[in-house]
């Protein structure tokens, strides 16, 4: 698992690489069009993997975490905790971002004119097909139309785009994925029946491998200057899942504070679910849709992602509900534990139950 999600996270480094030299070397309008085409409908596809991944993973495993919180520990919550915590996580990341964006000038980085200050920028029609390389040849501007520049015309820009911004957005997003996958390790370790592993095991393989190209796509794109971090990031994500399963399997031998990892666990996916969230609408929906090509097909490979991780979903479900139907005992179970036991609800309970037999 861990070699096939590095090449499956590593791979679209090179391949940008490879569009970003082809670009740089090509004069043809028609040429460039092609490639920032090809560039959007990865984008745009990974963008609906993050929506479905956001929608259809994280936030019923937060759900579902909450009830059994307020089940198991007698809460009685008149709130929506679940939506308050995944709106919480938005809006930390939110936070966090523009706090650097306002602390950076101060510490010496010099950026602080790029923030308030309008700066009128003239493009001679010299220019303007070396504009279009340029923006081709670094990925994470291929938001620009260049289609739309006409001769001499004054472009006004309120405020660009901050490295530190990009920076703070990218690590909050790595550690969200990379705490998802921890729990989904956690789901393959703490299991006794072999059937169920691998069950588990392939569902999870799909789901990480796609989810793996669509993670390095976009931060190959929004550190193209920096691949050495997208590499090591790729390494870290890649990790988390083999050290869930280890963590899964310790839980079997140590007495752990059932009440304090449950909240812990509950932050942290609300937060996780928060970042998803911003990532996709902020990082990749918004700058996909203001390109030069049709909004309609950019929606259809939206689509295609977010249905592509929806059918690994429903295929993940029935396995794990065939495998429950075959016969397994689950007499060492409460019954409250039994009602959560499938592919996401039993993530946590087997947890609680693991600590209750040792």
């Amino acid at each position: 698992m861990f070699l096939l999600t590095v090449v499956a996270g590593v791979s679209p480094v090179k391949l940008l690489k490879l569009l970003r030299r082809k670009a740089a070397l090509t004069q043809s309008s028609d040429k460039q069009r092609i490639l920032s085409l090809f560039l959007c409908m990865l984008s745009c596809f990974s963008g609906g993997v993050f929506l479905a991944t956001c929608f259809l993973h994280l936030f019923p495993e937060l759900y579902e975490h909450a009830r059994y919180m307020e089940s198991t520990y007698d809460f009685h919550w008149d709130y929506p905790m679940a939506e308050l915590l995944s709106c919480a996580g938005f809006f930390l990341l939110f936070f966090l971002e523009e706090l650097v964006l306002a602390l950076v000038p101060s510490l010496g980085h010099g950026h602080s004119h790029a923030h308030h200050n309008q700066t009128m920028i003239t493009i001679s029609p010299a220019d303007e097909e070396s504009s279009c390389s340029t923006a081709l040849a670094e990925p994470e501007r291929c938001e620009t139309n260049c289609e739309r520049v006409k001769e001499n015309p004054p472009i006004f820009m309120k405020r660009r785009p901050h490295a530190h911004s990009h920076g703070i957005r990218s690590i909050t997003f790595v550690l969200a994925i990379s705490f998802h996958s921890i729990v989904e390790g956690i789901a393959i370790g703490v299991q006794n029946d072999s059937a169920k592993v691998w069950a588990i095991f392939i569902s999870l393989m799909v789901h990480k491998l796609i989810v793996a190209f669509s993670v390095g796509l976009q931060l190959a794109r929004t550190h193209a200057h920096a691949l050495g971090w997208v590499v090591l990031s790729i390494l870290l994500f890649a990790m988390m899942t083999p050290i869930g399963g280890l963590l899964g399997a310790f839980v079997h031998t140590a007495q752990l504070d059932a009440l304090l990892r449950d909240w812990l666990i509950l932050v942290m996916q609300g937060v996780a679910v928060g970042t998803f969230l911003y990532v996709t609408f902020f990082e990749v929906l918004i700058h996909e849709r203001d390109n030069e090509h049709p909004n309609l097909f950019k929606v259809l490979l939206m689509f295609i992602g977010f249905a592509l991780i929806g059918l690994l979903r429903w295929v993940a479900e029935g396995h794990s509900h065939q495998i429950d139907d075959n016969g397994h005992s689950h007499t060492a179970h409460t019954s409250s534990s039994h009602s959560h036991h499938n592919h996401y609800k039993h993530k946590y309970t087997d947890l609680i139950s693991s600590d209750t037999h040792v």
